[in-house]
């Protein structure tokens, strides 16, 4: 009868122990199952954006230039702050001034460098933009962006390009001397001095 009752408490003490392990096992199980959604969803937005990216990439390798255009702007809209909105951004330069939208391309530039001041990239594609201002024949404007990168300590190299264009600029467009009025002359000081041009009687 002894032994019965040990035999008895043995079984009962190896099926709860085995009840014990399946219902850890159910709660880790739907620990597992439970996922966050919004991770899921940045997960999501990120892999589209690549694939938004990538379609606008291969329009731009076949010349396509119009619908590298409109899939880069889609991009731009459907996934702001996303981790490709640089490259994109370039590209979307890039495709305008393929596609002979000079103004277009150049605000483009300034966009980049206006969210990215203080970067080589940000910095390069102001350099773009004055490049292609003198494309467009404005000087005077290209000549301030150029003095503006040549200023900055953000990048040697590209204040250095910068250095490089301005000194083309002027060789190119040396400005014209002062005219010199025959009725002055520059006394010693430097100051300048009427003469009469005609002799006294």
């Amino acid at each position: 009868m002894k032994t019965l009752f040990i035999i008895i408490l043995l079984f009962s003490g190896i099926s709860l122990f085995s009840q014990d392990v399946s219902s850890k096992k159910e709660k880790l199980s739907q620990k597992e199952e439970i996922v966050d959604p919004v991770e899921v969803f940045k997960d999501q937005r990120i892999s589209q954006g690549e694939i938004v990216y990538s379609q606008a990439v291969d329009y731009f390798k076949e010349r396509m230039y119009k619908s590298c255009i409109e899939k880069s702007l889609d991009f731009l809209v459907l996934y702001p702050k996303h981790n490709l909105q640089l490259p994109v951004l370039k590209l979307l330069s890039e495709a305008y001034y393929k596609d002979e939208q000079l103004d277009r391309s150049i605000r483009t530039d300034i966009k980049i460098y206006k969210e990215y001041p203080t970067t080589e990239d940000g910095l390069e594609s102001y350099l773009e933009a004055a490049r292609k201002l003198l494309k467009t024949g404005r000087r005077k404007d290209a000549k301030s962006v150029l003095e503006e990168i040549k200023g900055q300590m953000y990048s040697y190299k590209v204040a250095k390009e910068a250095e490089i264009e301005l000194n083309q600029l002027k060789i190119l467009y040396p400005e014209p001397e002062p005219q010199i009025d025959p009725t002055k002359e520059t006394s010693k000081d430097g100051e300048a001095e009427k003469q009469d041009i005609n002799p006294k009687n």
